[in-house]
């Protein structure tokens, strides 16, 4: 028994299953999140076969351990056309052939440890695995380079989680053909430490990438109770609110009584005989602002008003305020800039210019 690829084996399973379950918790599954699903559990199948055989070597063990790697490449496409076509393909069952000949063949043989049935097995095997990767990215580039000419929005997370795969399995496969290469000429140990590795690091990068974008579990969120309206309630109709209106603006053409700096909500309210919160209502909704926002707009009103007359001409600006219900300078020449785009020095420049 190795007990590190026993361990390694071990590893790799959970993290299989882990990333089936986080799929399977994820509200509204979508036919291509079953076959994620499944697709991990076959990972953590293999590994934990893996894992098993190295306690207790069993036959049908060791036959679906260098088997089960061509269901990669179908799951892989079967994902990706499920995603990109949002539709069935009954024919996509052909691609299960060569898993289904090799496994009947792998029983017929007898001897699956034979150097030359070995070869028969893994060089189809990284060929399964290097072209369904290279079709999934065909199919993805052909459905990218369809939504850049017909629509500029963002490509979907699953296109790039997809993507991600994809290199992911073509680097697996680099590094295979690599080391296929090497022991070619002394024969293939199969499945040894490093093979194991690869394979539970394929599964971990996968998992993670999935996580990254949601694909293999994404958190339900909690929206928050819709806010109720301020005046969702109010007994005010459309036509009360601007009879209300039309007061409110009369108030301030006829009155002065917003030039004391202390005048308030309330005054405005014992003035018109119209109560304080459907004076706010309209104020907000009719008006577009608040009452103070209101009340300084009509001083500044006033302002423009003073610097414009030639008797008042000579008048402070500091003074301008006060007189116009500011009680400092500061708060002045702030909401005369705000109202006017010009400070109150640059506008009596202006006026004794014109």
């Amino acid at each position: 028994m190795n007990l590190a690829i026993a361990v390694l084996s071990g590893i790799g399973a959970i993290q299989g299953l882990l990333f089936a379950v986080l799929i399977l918790l994820k509200k509204q599954k979508k036919r291509y999140d079953w076959i994620l699903c499944i697709w991990f559990l076959v990972f953590s199948l293999h590994l934990s076969l893996k894992f098993g055989f190295e306690f207790n070597a069993v036959e049908l063990s060791d036959i679906l351990i260098m088997t089960l790697g061509f269901l990669h490449g179908p799951f892989f496409w079967m994902y990706a056309r499920a995603i990109v076509a949002k539709g069935e393909y009954p024919k996509d069952l052909v691609h299960f052939i060569p898993f289904v000949l090799f496994l009947v063949g792998s029983f017929v043989v007898g001897d699956v440890h034979n150097p030359k049935w070995e070869m028969s097995i893994l060089i189809p095997k990284l060929l399964v695995l290097t072209v369904y990767p290279l079709m999934v990215l065909r199919l993805i580039g052909n459905r990218e380079e369809g939504k850049k000419s017909s629509n500029p929005a963002v490509l979907a997370p699953h296109y790039l989680w997809i993507k991600a795969a994809a290199y992911i399995f073509l680097i697996s496969m680099g590094i295979s053909v690599i080391r296929l290469s090497i022991e070619l000429l002394v024969g293939v140990s199969y499945f040894v430490f490093w093979d194991v590795l690869r394979y539970v690091l394929l599964v971990m990068v996968m998992g993670f990438f999935g996580l990254k974008y949601g694909t293999v579990y994404r958190p339900e969120e909690i929206r928050p109770a819709p806010k109720r309206l301020k005046y969702q309630y109010s007994p005010l109709s459309e036509k009360k609110m601007g009879d209300i209106r039309r007061t409110i603006e009369h108030f301030f053409q006829e009155n002065s009584a917003y030039l004391n700096p202390k005048f308030s909500l309330s005054q405005l309210s014992q003035a018109t005989k119209i109560p304080n919160h459907h004076l706010s209502q309209v104020i907000n909704l009719k008006m577009n602002t608040k009452f103070y926002e209101l009340v300084n707009s009509k001083r500044i009103d006033y302002a423009v008003e003073l610097m414009s007359g030639k008797d008042q001409i000579d008048l402070t600006l500091e003074g301008l305020g006060y007189e116009c219900g500011f009680n400092s300078k500061s708060v002045f020449f702030e909401n005369f800039k705000k109202y006017t785009g010009k400070t109150p020095g640059d506008f009596r420049k202006q006026i004794s210019s014109d």
